[in-house]
């Protein structure tokens, strides 16, 4: 029989992945040895008659999964994930990282121009509102990033966002073309 707290850990790291996960996979999160494949079995049966269940997907491989007589309930019940295509993401950064900002900020910093529904996708998802106007020839509109953004995200503030030199080590930037936010440029940050 496993202690509670080794089938606490289990159960964290099979719910916060998302995804079906191997036997060795979960033992490497461990911070002891433990014979996870008892653990999971016993987990399992805990959860007994609950809505998820514990369900090894492939041999060695786990996932937590709705019980079937209960998935039609779930999907009408959970919103639909929202679907963000890769420039769609970078401009939420961009944005994240240096609003307020004009589309035409966020071009520049990007490095190619926005699609026409790029920004009303980012505000119809909740995370961009609308900013106020620049003092600037034409008045252009700023996007600011919203509090619906920092709770998808699971941010506190915006300043819980990685750091650019922690972003460029772990490869997310780099010099090619497109996104990279190591340096503000000199128009923006001398604007307020």
């Amino acid at each position: 029989m496993s202690d509670r707290q080794s089938l606490s850990l289990i159960e964290l790291v099979l719910l916060g992945s998302g995804r079906a996960m191997t036997e060795a996979e979960i033992a490497e999160r461990m911070p002891w040895p433990l014979g996870v494949r008892e653990a999971i079995v016993e987990l399992a049966q805990e959860y007994g008659d609950r809505g998820v269940q514990i369900v090894e997907v492939e041999p060695a491989k786990w996932a937590v999964r709705t019980r079937p007589e209960d998935s039609d309930l779930c999907r009408r019940l959970l919103p639909r994930p929202l679907r963000m295509s890769p420039a769609a993401m970078q401009t939420l950064a961009v944005i994240a990282y240096f609003q307020p900002v004009t589309r035409s900020d966020v071009e520049r910093i990007r490095g190619v121009s926005l699609s026409k529904g790029t920004l009303d996708v980012l505000v119809y998802a909740g995370w961009v509102r609308p900013g106020p106007r620049r003092a600037a020839p034409g008045n252009p509109m700023t996007f600011l990033t919203t509090d619906a953004f920092l709770h998808h995200f699971n941010l506190t503030s915006l300043d819980d966002l990685p750091d650019a030199a922690r972003l460029r080590e772990e490869g997310v930037l780099d010099a090619t073309p497109g996104i990279d936010i190591g340096g503000i440029p000199d128009d923006l940050a001398t604007e307020d």
